[in-house]
């Protein structure tokens, strides 16, 4: 989602950026469990099409599972394995995003605040491809077909906000130039309910005024992200990552809204991660 302080909120969108590369080591046997440090910045839209953007920061504890069924980490906030092997991987996972407040956005000043938001439902990542390069370089594209419920909150309640299909196509490449460095390659089109449309672009008659007239929202093509994700290990402990999110949203369905200002938004973000200890038991996983 346009791409939970939970703390995994914070954890899969301020280190949003990161969630693809945090771990983003070259497929081999890796340690059951890591802990350590993290911290990120990410300047990124207000809401989906916003001109106005917002710088968020945070610093957290960096943990990664990787459980035979449940997982934190390792490109996802948290996932629940069902079934994997080789080529398929079917699990149910999450993602989330942060909340705005309306009144720090010159357009929705007046109208309710977005909460936060966190997607979960189930995931099917297909393999296409495995590659090698020279220099001991390799590379994977996988094929993700996602459909998840939206729920948002302000710390207080919990609404349901609709669901979304979200396909995503990704390519990876490990040792980039350089052994240390990885690049990650997404593009992401999304679907969404005409309740999650509606969050993000309904005026109600009682917010509407001169510049932003009662508008109702559809149902259907909501946009697509077209993210690039770097991670360089410094060290055996220690990654520095970034981020570009890009979206573009020619075509979607809701261009009318009053609330809707840029055919296509971008967002930056960096941070760090900080392993300071792992257990010794390693695991392999496909």
């Amino acid at each position: 989602m346009f791409k939970f302080g939970f703390p995994l909120i914070a954890l899969q969108v301020c280190l949003g950026f990161s969630s693809a590369v945090i771990a983003a080591d070259a497929p081999k046997t890796k340690p059951l469990w890591e802990l350590g440090v993290g911290g990120g910045a990410l300047y990124a839209p207000d809401y989906p099409s916003s001109s106005q953007r917002s710088v968020r920061g945070l610093a957290l504890p960096y943990i990664i599972y990787r459980g035979e069924v449940f997982r934190i980490g390792d490109g996802q906030a948290a996932q629940a394995v069902a079934f994997e092997n080789d080529r398929l991987q079917l699990d149910l996972s999450v993602a989330a995003a942060f909340n705005a407040i309306s009144e720090d956005n010159a357009l929705r000043s007046g109208m309710p605040d977005l909460d936060y938001m966190v997607q979960i439902g189930p995931q099917l990542t297909v393999k296409l491809g495995d590659f090698q390069f020279a220099h001991n370089g390799s590379g994977e594209l996988k094929l993700a077909l996602q459909a998840r419920t939206v729920l948002s909150s302000d710390l207080r309640r919990i609404d349901h906000r609709g669901y979304v299909f979200e396909p995503m196509l990704q390519y990876r490449q490990y040792g980039l130039l350089s052994p240390d460095f990885d690049l990650t390659v997404s593009v992401k089109p999304l679907w969404a309910s005409e309740r999650l449309h509606s969050y993000f672009y309904n005026v109600d008659p009682s917010f509407a005024r001169v510049d932003r007239p009662a508008f109702n929202a559809e149902q259907g093509y909501f946009g697509t992200g077209v993210n690039f994700y770097g991670s360089y290990r410094l060290n055996e402990k220690a990654n520095v990552f970034f981020g570009l999110q890009t979206t573009l949203f020619q075509g979607a369905a809701n261009t009318d809204s009053p609330l809707f200002e840029k055919s296509a938004t971008v967002g930056i973000g960096a941070g760090f991660v900080w392993k300071l200890w792992a257990s010794e038991r390693m695991v392999v996983q496909p």
